[in-house]
């Protein structure tokens, strides 16, 4: 079941990501960095933390570049959006950080 999932996960992310395939800069991050925070955030979610919190959490971590802040605000956005429904601490930073990796 959770392969499943993991795959229709994967497939969604993949067909809506698509339309903005254009790569997108990463500061001084790697696609790693971009998993990491994703897993982090999603721990954030489950252990009940709001998105008006999360949001403060993300500004106290201070990333020293705007297009850093701008990636992880979007990481973020998904991980409290319709898709962290499905994930878990672990998908969502797989997933994210493929997505990373294939230029997106």
């Amino acid at each position: 079941m959770k392969k499943t999932i993991w795959v229709f996960v994967s497939a969604v992310c993949f067909a809506t990501l698509t339309a903005h395939a254009n790569p997108y800069p990463l500061g001084s991050m790697t696609c790693k960095d971009i998993g990491v925070f994703a897993s982090q955030a999603m721990q954030w979610r489950e252990n009940g933390v709001t998105w008006t919190d999360a949001k403060s959490k993300l500004d106290s971590l201070r990333p020293e570049d705007a297009i850093e802040k701008k990636n992880l605000r979007m990481v973020m956005a998904l991980v409290y959006g319709s898709y962290g429904d499905n994930w878990t601490v672990e998908s969502a930073g797989a997933v994210m950080q493929a997505d990373c990796e294939s230029g997106r």
